[in-house]
């Protein structure tokens, strides 16, 4: 007999597993991250894409084409073998031909969905377009029973009413509930207004209808975000308490606010939004294409980035999103439309879109604990030139921890602030560590490093001098 471990099994557990809000306060996870590594380099990426996990494998579909909404259309992929370390080029438009997006995520009985999009709406008739203007074709699905080696394809239809114009962009991710229905938020544009909508189907992804409007650009507006872009890109997630948070794009500028709204009734209505703060001093939480994933630990992490203001992971340690953690760079040299899945128990894989290229983090989270100091030395002689830091090798020591600090940006950065920056671990006991296509160009940093035993006990840091990058 088969066991159906559905979301409100994973919820139980995670509430008997996960540490108290009392034992790891908003503030207290640890940010650790993997040495970069490179998914792709290639003419004619304009977004990190998408990644899932099945069968030992991680598959990522990003578009490869320009960011012409609509304009043009075709897909690269490529699969990882090893969490994310190294990777290898598949075929473009596999397994959904010519989409201007498509991603894939796993179902709770192992099977991989991919929706794609083949036809957007024309942004300039916004309000203009009805259903009568969308083709039969916009819209496909494929479904693999053998972790991404074959796919079925066939069409998919969304159903949207009018009260809500026509779907715009349909989003990532689709998520299931205990029912075994599928969800997956959109945004729409419409004679009356533009609104972000979670979709459901009953059918395995054949067709889509609305749930609910989760909110409007009007409402947001009222809620004190000046929205200004129709690209309300929305998230949602089924948090650890069972509740559904959804987090919407307000804007393209490096201040726009990420807004937030909460169902307790399975996505049929929502409340008021309000503005996403995160860390001890309540900072607003600003970005594009924002992205919502609870890990097995029970911590919620959001990801949200802009060109001019870092890619950024935050985290709820109580796994509800009511509280956010300080906000910790991931890279400075990013595009705004990152992607995230998840790894493993407590880490996340992240990709991010810089310079006709995309990378590849490795991430955990996990409450911060008291250990007790390593039997090592401290590493000395710090030093940082061209983009390497180097420092002395230290006896015993497994592996090094290096956290850059940033304490100012380049002269004219004036939308680019500062938070603390995850913590790089490296891979093994070499004293250097590349930091190459990560730091924010022309900004001053000083870098602390450790030294960490095989048990994982961590010396005393070392700090360099300031330096510019």
């Amino acid at each position: 007999m088969k066991l159906l471990i559905t979301p409100s099994i994973i919820l139980a557990i995670l509430a008997i597993l996960t540490p108290t809000a009392k034992s790891a306060e908003v503030g207290s996870i640890v940010f650790t991250v993997s040495p970069r590594s490179t998914v792709v380099e290639r003419e004619g990426i304009t977004g990190a894409g998408q990644m899932v996990s099945a069968g030992g494998r991680t598959l990522i579909f990003y578009p490869n084409h320009p960011d012409d909404f609509g304009g043009s259309g075709g897909m690269g992929s490529g699969i990882s073998e090893d969490g994310g370390a190294t990777w290898k080029a598949q075929p473009d438009d596999w397994p959904l031909p010519k989409m201007v997006d498509a991603w894939a995520d796993r179902l709770w009985n192992g099977d991989l969905l991919a929706f794609g999009i083949h036809w957007v709406p024309d942004p300039k008739k916004r309000g203009l377009t009805t259903a009568k203007d969308v083709p039969a074709d916009a819209y496909s699905i494929a479904t693999s029973k053998d972790a991404g080696h074959t796919w079925v394809t066939e069409r998919a239809v969304i159903n949207c009413a009018a009260e809500f114009g026509i779907i715009a962009r349909p989003l990532p991710h689709i998520f299931e509930d205990e029912r075994g229905a599928l969800f997956m938020p959109a945004y729409s544009w419409g004679r009356h207004g533009n609104h972000a909508l979670l979709l459901t189907s009953p059918d395995r992804g054949r067709n889509w209808t609305v749930v609910s409007s989760i909110t409007t650009a009007a409402a947001m507006v009222k809620a004190g975000a000046p929205v200004t872009t129709p690209w309300l890109e929305t998230t949602v997630a089924i948090t650890k308490d069972g509740s559904w948070l959804a987090i919407m794009r307000t804007g393209s500028n490096a201040a726009a606010v990420l807004m937030s709204a909460r169902s307790l009734d399975h996505g049929k209505t929502w409340s008021a939004p309000e503005k996403v703060l995160a860390g001890p001093q309540r900072r607003p939480v600003a970005g594009k294409l924002p992205t919502l994933k609870l890990l097995p630990n029970g911590v919620l992490a959001l990801l949200t980035a802009h060109t001019k203001n870092h890619c950024r992971l935050i985290a709820s340690s109580d796994g509800t999103g009511r509280e956010w953690s300080e906000a910790h760079i991931i890279t400075s040299l990013a595009g705004g439309n990152a992607g995230m899945t998840v790894a493993d128990r407590d880490s996340l894989l992240i990709v991010t879109p810089a310079n006709r290229r995309i990378d590849a983090w490795r991430v955990s989270l996990h409450p911060q604990q008291t250990a007790s100091p390593a039997p090592l030395a401290a590493p000395v002689n710090v030093t940082f030139a061209e983009r390497l830091l180097s420092w002395s090798s230290v006896d015993g020591a497994a592996a090094y921890r290096v956290t850059p600090v940033l304490i100012k940006p380049a002269d004219g950065h004036v939308d680019t602030q500062i938070y603390p920056h995850a913590t790089i671990q490296t891979l093994d006991a070499e004293p250097k560590l590349d930091l190459g296509r990560q730091l924010l160009i022309g900004g001053t940093y000083v870098f602390e490093v450790v030294a960490v035993d095989h048990e994982g006990r961590v010396s005393s840091p070392a700090r360099s001098s300031e330096t510019a990058n």
